[in-house]
């Protein structure tokens, strides 16, 4: 009968499909502790006032300061500027409602997602879990890509991903999971075009990448991948000029459906030019821990990850596995770019992390032999046993509620009925609060006390203490 030639390929499927529910459940034990209830904070509360704008701010980047007066503030901002010049320039921003700002000069794809998420009424815990369907489908990518790719790695990367601690402790709201997920799939749709020679698959990988690049700004390690690419290929995938000018056209299209302020009112070019002032202008921009201390927090969050992951890359070296090269590639790029990031928080290492699991498991398990072997499939199995006992214990002994300070905060504005007066706030608190009561006029300052000059031309109904409120 016909049928029982595909009866293999069918019991294939499903098997990796239930294998697929196995890790998908195994991943969210785990990450749906790490979930917060809080209110939003910082960077949370902007992205949630910037989603708050609507579709057409967020798409056409209006309101947002031109791009001459943008330069001159940013000048006259001056290398690590003093806090009263911080202050002003915070304040005349986020009086003029620039959605640029409030989005932190990331493209606005992440916040699309706010938008449709927001309107379900969701509270802070359900919109923070609602978006863990974003590293859930990173997941998918992970597994099903090597699945096509290198079959005996697919579980190993899938779990490598699932139990790394820079993706299970990234659960706020932020564009930096969204970047993993399209960063990811940009990776398999290039391997997919290096060993197949297929052209849809590059320009799959150009759609996607495009997609990156409408999430955060690191996105163009990830073009200058493909680019790279594309010339050691350029004889494989016969490139000449028209081959150059589809791909670039279909770059530019998907930016322009995405996020066409960021060619036509050259957006982007804020974005670059504000990550160029952190690097270069800013002490501690993302924190103030040191190198050595941001790579010992890194490695001890998940040692058994980094282990596999450096027997991984040392097995990629020595075998020179030439069709996974892009991986490498990206992985030590982005790392190269994101050296300055200097910051205990896990959700900053996803620009390469998920790469180099990735890259080891494609390149790790297959090293080992057919798993056939009883000690191919020892090793491996306790690999994974111990990944996942690694990230349980990582995610048990962390703190339940990490911000008690936000909830207590606004319940100290209610109790006093401050909801729409003038208060003089911590600067860290002011995006809270912004968010929170719409109506309230805020002035933050610096420190753990305001001085005289942060009252100059303001008159306050209230002072929120930077200890307690």
């Amino acid at each position: 009968m016909p049928w029982m030639a595909s009866l293999p390929w069918l019991l294939s499927r499903v098997r990796g499909q239930a294998v697929f529910v196995l890790l998908l459940a195994l991943f969210l034990l785990l990450i749906t502790r790490n979930v917060s209830p809080e209110p939003y904070v910082y960077d949370e509360a902007d992205y949630m006032y910037a989603a708050s704008l609507g579709f057409a701010a967020n798409w056409s980047d209006t309101p947002s300061i031109p791009m001459r007066d943008f330069v001159r503030a940013g000048l006259g901002h001056g290398p690590n500027g003093r806090p009263d010049t911080q202050m002003t320039l915070s304040e005349g921003i986020r009086s003029g409602n620039d959605v640029l700002f409030y989005r932190h000069f990331h493209g606005p794809l992440f916040y699309y997602l706010l938008m449709g998420l927001s309107r379900l009424g969701l509270s802070e815990h359900g919109l923070r879990t609602a978006l863990l369907a974003i590293p859930a489908a990173s997941l998918a990518i992970v597994y099903f890509g090597c699945l096509s790719l290198v079959p005996s790695g697919a579980i190993f990367a899938a779990m490598l991903f699932l139990s790394s601690y820079a993706v299970i402790g990234s659960t706020e709201l932020a564009p930096h999971q969204l970047f993993a997920l399209c960063s990811l799939a940009c990776l398999i749709f290039l391997l997919k075009a290096i060993i197949t020679g297929r052209r849809r698959y590059w320009y799959g990988a150009v759609v996607m990448a495009g997609l990156a690049f409408c999430t955060l700004e690191i996105a163009c390690v990830l073009l200058g991948t493909l680019a790279i690419c594309c010339f050691v290929e350029r004889g494989r995938w016969h490139v000449d000029r028209a081959f150059i000018a589809k791909s670039l056209a279909l770059f530019f299209a998907t930016v322009l459906v995405i996020w066409p302020a960021a060619i036509l009112r050259l957006s982007f070019l804020k974005a670059y030019a504000v990550m160029a002032y952190l690097t270069l202008s800013r002490d501690a921009a993302w924190g103030n821990t040191s190198f050595i201390e941001t790579w010992r927090g890194r490695i001890f969050d998940s040692p058994l990850e980094w282990f596999l992951i450096l027997a991984g890359v040392t097995m990629w070296l020595r075998n020179r596995r030439r069709n996974v090269y892009p991986v490498g590639l990206f992985a030590l790029l982005t790392l190269a770019a994101t050296l300055h990031v200097l910051t205990i928080t896990p959700r900053y290492s996803l620009a390469f992390v998920p790469a180099l699991d990735l890259l080891a498991g494609l390149t790790l398990v297959p090293s080992l032999g057919p798993l056939r072997r009883p000690a191919s499939l020892a090793v491996v199995a306790l690999a994974v046993a111990g990944l996942y006992g690694s990230a349980w214990y990582q995610v048990a002994h962390q703190p339940r509620n990490p911000n008690p300070r936000s909830a207590a905060v606004l319940t100290y504005i209610h109790q006093n009925e401050l909801e729409n007066k003038a208060l003089l706030v911590p600067q860290a608190d002011v995006p809270a609060l912004h968010y929170y009561f719409p109506g309230m006029r805020l002035r933050g300052y610096y420190g753990q006390s305001p001085v005289p000059s942060d009252r100059v031309g303001w008159e306050d109904a209230a002072v929120i203490s930077a200890t307690k409120p």
